[in-house]
């Protein structure tokens, strides 16, 4: 894939922030250019906490470093197809999300469980999770650099979701897990409700029943644990799913985006935890996604045909590939829009 010389402009002006906070009249007079009349930016932060980042990095940063630069660009002419994928410390998938953003200002995310039992091109059947780490070892082992191999993991991951779904990814966002405790820290904390008191010492988790606002630490603990959850990964993922749609409350209801500082920790949380595509032009992208309407945002996961199932790779989770292709087909309407208040 080319580079393109807008993704080289906003990467290298987040290298260029790292070490020093933005004038905030820059970038609160980008803010106001960009937001005339009504919020758009926020309707990112709903889509998914990768999105969000690189997105807002893509209208904001050009504003940075020149007033007279264009917001956003040309939206592509097409619905745009994203790969969302969450990896743990040991380059294992935690959370994989396929996203779709249409020009009709709709957004549907659809969860694919990390223990589901596919097809990996190129490596045979394994569990979704390990799709990532066995595209970079094995770039690694041609003596790839770790740009390169990461790069290849990635796109691992992504051949393996299209023969999954049918669909074509368009783009692929790559986030580390302990994004999603920042943003929980960015936020000043992150509110969620649990049906039931839990717990789980391995993942570090210990939370009373009812409703909670978690901070950096409770927020990963809250997002990895799997242990003493009535459904196992299929509750995890829902607790995932909550957490956004609670972060995007966050930062809708209190107006976050109109605040330069707390732009400026968005920024340079996507500087130290999110690689997406050399190919994907976020200034294009920003033009699609800002009309997005939270009302028509679906989220759902897809249909499976067992858990817990014993096999050569360990317990893993049944897919039936063409339920899950019927169901991301119509992604725009598989999913829910008014999820349960609370979570196991």
């Amino acid at each position: 894939m080319t580079t393109d010389p807008t993704e080289q402009l906003i990467r290298s002006a987040l290298h260029a922030e790292a070490d020093r906070r933005p004038d905030p009249r820059v970038v609160l007079a980008g803010l106001r250019q960009a937001q005339p009349r009504r919020s758009r930016t926020p309707l990112l932060v709903v889509a998914a906490a990768a999105v969000v980042a690189v997105a807002v990095a893509a209208v904001l940063v050009p504003r940075m470093l020149q007033r007279s630069a264009p917001v956003v660009g040309t939206a592509p002419a097409t619905d745009q197809t994203v790969l969302l994928a969450g990896l743990d410390d040991h380059d294992t998938t935690d959370s994989v999300v396929l996203s779709r953003f249409g020009r009709d200002g709709t957004a549907a995310l659809a969860s694919i469980p990390r223990d589901s039992l596919v097809d990996i091109p190129g490596f045979g059947q394994g569990k979704l999770n390990s799709a990532y780490s066995r595209g970079k070892e094995a770039a690694q082992q041609q003596g790839r650099d770790e740009n390169a191999a990461a790069e290849a993991g990635a796109r691992t991951l992504v051949d393996t979701v299209q023969q999954l779904t049918g669909t074509h990814v368009d783009h692929y966002a790559v986030v580390g897990m302990a994004a999603f405790g920042q943003l929980a820290h960015v936020l000043q904390g992150v509110p969620v409700c649990l049906r039931a008191a839990t717990h789980d010492s391995r993942a570090g988790a210990s939370f009373p029943a009812g409703e909670q606002v978690l901070d950096e630490t409770k927020a990963l603990a809250f997002l990895r644990q799997r242990t003493g959850l009535p459904n196992g990964d299929l509750d995890r993922i829902a607790r995932l799913q909550a957490y956004l749609r609670s972060a995007a409350n966050e930062v809708i209801g209190g107006g976050r985006l109109a605040d330069p500082a707390f732009v400026s920790a968005l920024i340079s949380t996507v500087q130290r935890n999110v690689r997406t595509d050399p190919g994907w032009d976020l200034l294009s992208f920003a033009a699609l996604v800002r009309d997005t309407r939270p009302a028509d945002l679906r989220i759902g996961t897809v249909p499976i045909t067992g858990s817990d199932l014993d096999t050569p790779y360990g317990a893993v989770i049944g897919l039936a590939p063409g339920e899950v292709r019927t169901f991301v087909a119509d992604l725009p309407h598989s999913g829910t829009s008014a999820p349960d208040s609370c979570v196991n």
